[in-house]
């Protein structure tokens, strides 16, 4: 299932990282790193659920390879993997996560599917407006992967829970998504905003 992100990322956020591209492949590589851990995690909430276990342990292979696809060209580069830092992209939309057991588990997954959207938006915009063309070549090729990732999260959420409450909630991610991320300066992280474009980094 498709879905529009409330808040567009500006074409010059991909003319603003370009300079910086070895930290942003640092950055993708954790992003990669979380997003498998993501989809373990989920494997252990309903370890019955044949389907979820085996579309969620695809989901974990997909992004581990496409951490060892990152981390292959930031070493061909010269770069190297640094300690992980704080994510306030995440951090923010896991402010809105629910206590309530019931529905622990939908928000896990529409919070998936709402940052596999905004991944796939940047990926989009990486692989049309880089100068770099090996980076801009593997961008495009992660894109339909990721497209794939957004839809199945929230497939898995409508076999779950009622069409109507997964609509609703995932507007309410939605709106807290595009608020989080424009309210963030800019940064050569695939989850930055441009709420200060020219903050140096």
């Amino acid at each position: 299932m498709a879905f529009q992100l409330e808040w567009e990322t500006p074409v010059e956020w991909a003319s603003l990282v370009a300079p910086h591209t070895l930290e942003l492949l640092c950055d993708h590589a954790h992003a990669e790193l979380r997003a498998a851990a993501s989809a373990q995690a989920l494997i252990s909430k309903r370890p019955r659920s044949k389907h979820m276990v085996e579309a969620l342990g695809q989901v974990a292979l997909d992004e581990s390879e496409h951490f060892v696809q990152v981390i292959e060209i930031l070493h061909r580069r010269g770069g190297q993997l640094e300690a992980g830092r704080d994510n306030p992209y995440a951090a923010g939309l896991l402010s809105g996560w629910s206590s309530r057991h019931d529905e622990a588990l939908l928000d896990r997954l529409l919070i998936s599917a709402v940052i596999e959207a905004r991944s796939l938006e940047r990926f989009v915009l990486l692989a049309k407006h880089l100068p770099d063309a090996e980076l801009r070549e593997f961008y495009g090729s992660l894109v339909a992967s990721e497209a794939s990732h957004r839809s199945l999260f929230v497939t898995l959420a409508r076999e779950i829970f009622s069409e109507e409450r997964v609509a609703e909630r995932l507007a309410e991610f939605l709106a807290m998504e595009a608020k989080v991320i424009s309210s963030l300066p800019f940064s050569p992280r695939m989850h930055s905003g441009m709420a200060v474009a020219d903050a140096a980094v």
